[in-house]
């Protein structure tokens, strides 16, 4: 919430408005009685003359004079006007806007004879009107951010014997601001001095009310705040009450305490607040109201700012704060400076069961991933081997040497080919995919129009997590053979989460399928097309053909049945998975979770303890294999409490491997992460670049992460960098990169990185942000 202090600004209308029905009282009655007198005063008048005449020319001379210039009064007492006028003034204290009114009064008693009464309403509104322009003196400066003179204005108020409690108030403010602690504390116990004159005072309960928040007597200050003695400063008391509750961090008190008192002033705390609750929606909508009320513009943008960033809409984001910049002449920002943090959800075992569900059939990234885990590599084209050596064989024996030449050629290079991939396919069945990976990629250079192979190729960039170049092989691929469609809608994924627009290659995949009169109307490949548009009616469509049972198909419809909340399906196409995986790491875990998300969480974590770790299960996925089974198996360990045991027995794993190290070494690195072994994880992940040559931009950036947590903020941004160079797309690298640089108000190093983002919605899995105390 806003660090705002509360001082009283002005005199207090409250005060005049009472001044103000008293004296609309008291003219009533005056006007009352000259219409009863009107006779009787001019014959009084002539008396009043003649005696005046009589005994003293001077008095007459004066009386005559003032008769010309004033008002005529007759059969008014005196003596009960005075005595209401003065009371009035003891009881209560004046307001500028009523100073005219009450010399007028003044006035009255003087030329009906209350000489002496008149003289001291004169002295005490003459003491009060020097008192007056010293207070209000003392608020121009706070305003002006002058507090030195602000306390000697308030101290010379406070003199005349004026506005004293809360003078002393506002000179305690002032010396807080001016981090004067003695100051302070001398005149708040001065304000307490002075609260008693003010016992019958209508502010008195909101005076209390700020000298117990001073003090940090928060529960006193609320006490009084919920139970004021009277309706004045109503908004200011609110705030208060609002700004007590936000430290207690109770959001909704706070919240509602703003809310029952309409200010445009409210937008900017109620904006903060609904922030601080995670409404970022509801919190943009504040603070653009803000904007249109504020004098404080920069303050306002750059919450702003903050809340667009959490929303993803890191153009704005960055729109706002190069706004900020130029309104600041100083060309620096301090207001809501931030800290670079990791997610706590990361951490959170009760949300990693809570959105465990969620975050898996939901999440467009995991439903992806699900896919890209249960798709299939394709084989070589044996046929085609076996043929160019049949026409090899038969040119020779037709002596056309040259075309046999051609043919075995061909054949046999088909052949070195079909072995490498069959290899690189076994590796990746057998989830070692960093190396299937590196089989992939070395023969790429050698072969490099070989449709099939950038399938292959691409697939396993997809379950390694990296999604740019998956993307360029899945296109080449498609391109280099259309009636590859899964190449073809594969890209279309891997487009839709680097946010690269996949319009043209949407259209000419669903063009191709279209011509592919071998199908069916309903059939599998426009029906994935549809997961990336959302269109569950196309989907439910596909859910209800009769299919073939295997793996890509299941997970397809069990991730449709959640879509469209077809319970039945769900749980059906989830068993039928596990039935036909049943050694599976991921099969098993979605088997797991339908089976036990209904529980809470202590009996979901012993359930896991019994499933998983006698059950025989293949987990090499988990060691070796992609992201998501690695990132699933994680979160359950950790849900569960076996997220050490776990890392205990890999870390006595790795040194007996002596096939795929590099996978053991990757795995280990990412629950060190979990288990908060930032600096042994950092180790280990420079170890996979230097000595593995892993630098893609993945574990570069994981590298970062755990320098994050390590606190190595420097190594960070430079891990940071690299990733980002290797990988443009890769927009967690550039969102950490943004918040690393506004963390030290390189604005305009953010600004880049949060503009290439853009306004995509776009929200990290690792990193957030902290606001600084200020």
């Amino acid at each position: 919430m806003a660090e705002e202090e509360i001082v009283i600004l002005e005199a207090d209308d409250g005060i005049s408005e009472l001044e103000s029905q008293d004296e609309e009282r008291q003219d009533e009655t005056i006007e009352a009685s000259d219409n009863q007198d009107k006779k009787k005063r001019k014959i009084l008048l002539i008396i009043i003359a003649i005696i005046t005449l009589l005994l003293l020319l001077l008095v007459a001379t004066f009386l005559i004079f003032n008769q010309s210039q004033t008002k005529k009064v007759a059969n008014i007492d005196t003596h009960k006007i005075a005595q209401k006028l003065i009371k009035k003034e003891n009881s209560s204290q004046f307001s500028p806007s009523r100073i005219e009114s009450m010399i007028q009064k003044a006035n009255i008693l003087y030329e009906t004879g209350e000489k002496h009464k008149a003289l001291k309403i004169y002295e005490k509104i003459s003491n009060f009107n020097e008192a007056l322009s010293f207070y209000n003196m003392g608020v121009v400066k706070m305003k002006e951010k002058n507090y030195k003179e602000a306390i000697q204005a308030f101290k010379k108020a406070i003199q005349n014997r004026e506005q004293k409690c809360i003078s002393a108030i506002n000179a305690a403010i002032s010396a807080l601001h001016l981090g004067d602690q003695k100051l302070f504390t001398y005149y708040l116990d001065l304000a307490s001095a002075y609260l008693p004159e003010d016992a019958n005072a209508p502010i008195y309960s909101y005076e209390m009310s700020l000298i117990n928040y001073y003090r940090n007597f928060y529960y006193e200050a609320l006490s009084t705040l919920k139970h004021p003695n009277s309706k004045f400063y109503h908004y200011e008391q609110k705030y208060l009450t609002s700004k007590i509750f936000a430290y207690f961090h109770h959001d909704k008190d706070a919240i509602d305490a703003l809310l029952s008192s309409n200010s445009p002033h409210n937008n900017l705390p109620l904006g903060l607040l609904y922030a601080r609750n995670g409404e970022y929606k509801i919190a943009q909508r504040y603070l653009k109201k803000a904007q249109q009320h504020t004098n404080d513009p920069i303050r306002v943008q750059m919450a702003r700012a903050l809340v667009e960033n959490k929303l993803g809409e890191l153009k704005t984001a960055a729109d706002l704060m190069n706004d900020s910049l130029k309104l600041n002449k100083n060309k620096t920002l301090s207001t809501y400076a931030i800290h670079v943090t990791l997610r706590e959800s990361l951490f959170d075992v009760n949300l990693a069961q809570k959105d465990f569900e969620k975050q898996l059939f939901a999440n467009q990234e995991s439903t992806y991933a699900l896919i890209f885990y249960f798709a299939p590599y394709k084989i070589f084209n044996a046929s085609q081997g076996i043929e160019y050596t049949r026409k090899g064989s038969m040119n020779i024996y037709l002596d056309k040497l040259s075309s046999a030449q051609t043919y075995l050629k061909a054949s046999s290079t088909l052949s070195r080919i079909n072995l490498s991939i069959s290899k690189g396919i076994k590796e990746a069945l057998s989830n070692h995919i960093f190396k299937a990976n590196q089989t992939f990629k070395s023969l790429i250079k050698s072969y490099p129009e070989h449709a099939i192979l950038h399938y292959d190729l691409a697939l396993t960039y997809a379950q390694i997590g990296n999604y740019t170049l998956a993307y360029r092989h899945f296109s080449t691929s498609y391109h280099l053979d259309n009636t590859n469609y899964l190449a073809g809608i594969f890209a279309i994924y891997c487009s839709n989460l680097i946010k690269k627009n996949a319009t043209k290659l949407t259209d000419d995949v669903k063009s191709s399928i279209a011509l592919d009169h071998t199908l069916k109307d309903v059939n599998r490949y426009m029906s994935l097309i549809s997961l990336s548009q959302n269109n569950k009616f196309a989907m439910s469509r596909w859910l209800e053909e009769s299919k073939k049972t295997d793996p890509l198909n299941l997970i397809f419809d069990i991730i449709i049945a959640h879509k469209v909340s077809n319970a039945n399906l769900f749980r059906q196409n989830v068993q039928a998975l596990q039935a036909l995986l049943p050694k599976d790491l991921m099969s098993n875990i979605i088997f797991f979770h339908m089976k036990n998300s209904h529980k809470p969480i202590k009996e979901y974590a012993k359930a896991f303890q019994i499933r998983f770790k006698n059950n025989h299960l293949n987990l090499n996925s988990f060691y070796y294999g992609p992201s998501i089974a690695r990132e699933q198996f994680t979160k359950l360990l950790q849900i569960s409490g076996l997220l050490f045991y776990e890392r205990d027995a890999l870390k006595a794993k790795i040194p007996l491997e002596t096939y795929d190290r590099q996978a053991l070494i990757y795995t280990l690195a990412y629950l060190d992460i979990f288990t908060h072994n930032f600096e042994e994880s950092y180790v280990l992940y420079n170890k996979l670049i230097d000595d593995y040559n892993q630098k893609d931009s993945k574990t570069i950036f994981l590298a970062a992460v755990a320098a994050i947590g390590a606190g190595h903020t420097a190594n960070a941004i430079a891990l940071l960098e690299l990733s980002k160079l290797i990988d443009p797309e890769n927009f967690e690298s550039r969102y950490a990169l943004g918040l690393l640089y506004q963390e030290v108000n390189n604005f305009a190093g953010a600004s880049i990185q949060y503009i290439k983002i853009g306004d995509s919605g776009f929200t990290s899995k690792y990193f957030s942000f902290k606001i600084k105390n200020n």
